[in-house]
């Protein structure tokens, strides 16, 4: 238990500096600095799992058992110095240039997992050496089905990673619909031929903003793990981004799906026999339409 753990000690654990602590208006409110003590150690754990897991994310897994409520929660770590930065240290690919494959995404609505997934490699950068991480999510469920990382840009690398993905889901996928952007890789004859095999039909972006769930993952575990892990070798990167998409999956309350982590609506799916109806209107819904626009569930 972190009760038993020195200010600095935890200030260590969590990232910031026991001088930046004590400059705090805290430090004045006796009530507010016990209050602060009693949850520090569900903070440190929740950080460990996820370094940039926002304070309401985890005010939400701790509720039931904090002296608080919620904004007032919220407010006592913010002031405390638990706010989140993300610093980026990796780069997006997408480029504009000729397709083999169309945009099939357009105006495109899904109701259920496994009818359309997201792929997308981003550069990640240790020092002076590049490594190369790729990512496939279901854009239903928010599930990454697929990960990996590597020192280079093969396509039989992302054809690994998808091999690896397929064979995880142990169902029929014909149909599936596999969006990328229009990285050579994916049009290479090992990728198009195992996308065939397997009954996928291939779907390509012209603009980054037209693969926005695939980037929303490169956001969340290049940047929202890696970073604060600080991996220095290709080994550290493969563990830690298994690590990291794991907690992902099983702990990430995503409010589209009604506060459950992708593995949990995936469950509650097939415990309702898949009857649930709500369906998803892919983003963006056209190709003109501006990155930042919302989705609409129906």
């Amino acid at each position: 238990m972190i009760l038993n753990h020195s200010i600095s000690a935890a200030c260590s654990v969590l990232g910031f500096s026991r001088q930046a602590y004590y400059k705090r208006d805290v430090q004045n409110d006796k009530s507010s600095l016990d209050s602060l003590l009693k949850i520090l150690p569900d903070v440190v754990k929740a950080r460990k799992k996820r370094p940039t897991k926002g304070c309401r994310s985890i005010y939400e897994d701790y509720a039931q058992s904090w002296p608080l409520g919620r904004d007032k929660s919220v407010s006592l770590l913010i002031e405390a110095g638990f706010g989140v930065r993300f610093p980026k240290k990796y780069h997006r690919a997408t480029q504009a240039g000729n397709r083999e494959f169309s945009n099939l995404l357009v105006n495109k609505t899904v109701n259920h997992i496994n009818q359309v997934w997201q792929s997308d490699m981003a550069h990640y950068l240790v020092e002076d050496k590049r490594f190369y991480t790729i990512y496939i999510t279901d854009v239903y469920s928010q599930e990454i089905v697929g990960h990996g990382a590597y020192t280079g840009n093969q396509a039989d690398n992302y054809a690994e990673v998808l091999l690896h993905a397929i064979k995880a889901q142990k169902t029929v996928l014909n149909g599936l619909i596999h969006h990328s952007d229009g990285g050579k890789q994916y049009e290479s004859k090992i990728y198009k031929d195992l996308c065939e095999k397997y009954g996928l039909t291939q779907s390509m972006c012209m603009y980054s903003y037209e693969n926005p769930y695939a980037e929303k993952t490169n956001d969340l575990i290049n940047n929202g793990y890696l970073n604060c892990w600080k991996p220095k070798s290709l080994n550290q990167v493969c563990r830690m981004q298994t690590e990291a998409v794991k907690d992902h999956n099983l702990n990430s309350k995503k409010k589209r799906l009604g506060k459950k982590s992708p593995l949990e609506f995936k469950g509650m799916l097939k415990e309702n026999n898949n009857t649930l109806t709500k369906s998803l209107q892919l983003k963006p819904s056209n190709p003109e339409q501006p990155r930042n626009k919302r989705l609409t569930l129906n």
